[in-house]
């Protein structure tokens, strides 16, 4: 199928947010223009390579490996613009992400937090990001009151990706 240039830039806009995720440039590369075939490779290279000049998108590492994920800017971009995408690319972008997401999207249980009780009156909070089934973080943190346990939970399932991050970044930076 034929897309204007901007056309591209929307459809690869709205893919990275249609993901929920960081995602890998394979991944990218994957949906359009090997499973649905919505654009060339070196269109697809011209337009992400734009988009990441003009601060639509940024590339961050995640999970092992440098993804792309959108800017504040971009968010607001696919808002306005996504209906500039045929629904047709939209359909088959949905198509393929839905085919192809991470495990742990699709699993509820991949970033588990749960607060427990540790000992007389101090509870832990117990939080883990699995991949694949296998954890690659594990974080445990007991605190004073239960309410507190409770909050150390609640913010590590929304930021377990940065704490992930951020912790690899620590562990692995040459001194």
């Amino acid at each position: 199928m034929y897309l204007e240039k901007e056309e591209m830039k929307f459809a690869a806009l709205y893919a990275i947010r249609q993901y929920k995720a960081p995602m890998s440039e394979s991944r990218i590369f994957e949906i359009f223009t090997w499973d649905k075939e919505i654009m060339e490779y070196f269109d697809l290279s011209g337009v992400l390579a734009e988009l990441i000049e003009d601060g639509y998108i940024l590339k961050k590492y995640y999970r092992n490996e440098e993804a792309l994920c959108l800017t504040e800017l971009g968010e607001q971009a696919d808002l306005f613009f996504k209906s500039r995408v045929p629904y047709s690319i939209r359909e088959r972008i949905d198509s393929a992400i839905g085919h192809i997401k991470y495990n742990e999207l699709a699993d509820p249980n991949a970033v588990k937090s749960e607060v427990v009780l540790a000992a007389a009156e101090r509870y832990m909070a117990k939080c883990s990001i699995c991949e694949n089934k296998v954890p690659v973080l594990e974080l445990s943190l007991t605190m004073g009151k239960k309410v507190q346990a409770q909050k150390v939970a609640d913010y590590f399932k929304k930021h377990a990706d940065e704490i992930y991050e951020g912790i690899l970044k620590l562990c692995t930076e040459e001194e």
